[in-house]
């Protein structure tokens, strides 16, 4: 992030989770199960499928483990990007 030379405000989930608000609004547009990180040790460990999870169960599981949710997350006006993607970041600058 910092190589981007983007001004950003970092968000520690662990030390101030997400709200139910704050989780959609950084989920945006985009189906909430597409903000689970299917590679994360912790959707392995409960053996979920993110593909296949309803809305309401992805929210209520990222909402109870914030670990899954894919990182990082940039939130800029209506866009946002889920995971590092160099491409996405340099159309922001």
């Amino acid at each position: 992030m910092d190589s981007t030379g983007l001004a950003y405000t970092p968000r520690n989930y662990a030390r101030r989770p997400l709200t139910r608000a704050e989780l959609l609004d950084l989920v945006g547009p985009r189906a909430p199960r597409e903000a689970v990180n299917p590679r994360s040790p912790a959707v392995r460990a409960l053996g979920v499928d993110a593909a296949t999870l309803a809305d309401d169960q992805a929210l209520a599981l990222m909402l109870e483990n914030q670990n899954l949710i894919r990182r990082p997350v940039l939130a800029v006006g209506e866009r946002r990007i889920a995971g590092f993607t160099p491409d996405a970041y340099a159309d922001l600058g």
